[in-house]
């Protein structure tokens, strides 16, 4: 796959625990983030959120980003933040511990097993599902990510994919056949390439897929 050999050449791994937890293991500490960063990404964000004690976020796949950070700071404060990586986990939770109402917790997409249904009005996905498509076991796991994403959404609410792939090689998963996701997208230009995220001969831009959840079973 194209699209996945692009990413790196670890690809592959992308679905590993242990790769993730040795990655992170080995970073300075400092923040990256996955193809766009808050600054970039907010005006795509804003016609979705609302500053509200009632209001919550979920950011899978959250990694050493500083979405969560970000979102927290211009008043969006129920932010729960999961990623498989306890080694990642750990040290967001001590970098922003000072964000008494926003959460870190180790998790798998593939298996929200700590939440409820109906829980969350927005969740941001920025290359987690990318990452998972290009595993090993791609499309159980792709699979079992919308049926979770699927769940944990409050009816009405947004599951919002900044992804790198063309529509013609991403609808198929995120709205099959016989699911109840409204799905449109739009083109976003891609910041100024930061280390290790250069795709040779690749669009110019990412695309945001805004998978809106209907009344009713997946």
């Amino acid at each position: 796959n194209y699209l996945c050999a692009s990413m790196s050449a670890y690809a592959s791994d992308y679905g590993s625990q242990a790769y993730w937890d040795e990655r992170y293991s080995a970073s300075d500490g400092s923040s990256f983030d996955w193809y766009q960063n808050y600054k970039t990404l907010k005006p795509h964000l804003e016609p979705f959120l609302k500053i509200d004690q009632e209001y919550e976020i979920l950011i899978p796949g959250c990694g050493n980003s500083s979405l969560g950070a970000d979102l927290y700071d211009d008043g969006y404060i129920n932010v729960t933040n999961i990623d498989v990586s306890e080694v990642v986990i750990n040290q967001m939770n001590d970098k922003y511990a000072d964000r008494e109402e926003m959460e870190y917790t180790v998790m798998d997409a593939r298996n929200l097993e700590y939440l409820p249904d109906s829980c969350f009005n927005l969740i941001i996905d920025k290359g987690m599902f990318d990452s998972q498509l290009c595993s090993e076991e791609n499309i159980p796991n792709v699979t079992a990510i919308m049926k979770e994403m699927f769940r944990v959404l409050k009816p009405g609410g947004i599951y919002l994919c900044v992804s790198h792939g063309l529509p013609t090689t991403r609808l198929s998963y995120l709205n099959p056949k016989g699911s109840n996701w409204a799905v449109e997208y739009k083109k976003a230009p891609k910041p100024p390439v930061e280390s290790g995220q250069e795709v040779s001969g690749a669009s110019d831009h990412h695309f945001i897929y805004v998978c809106k959840k209907g009344i009713g079973k997946a």
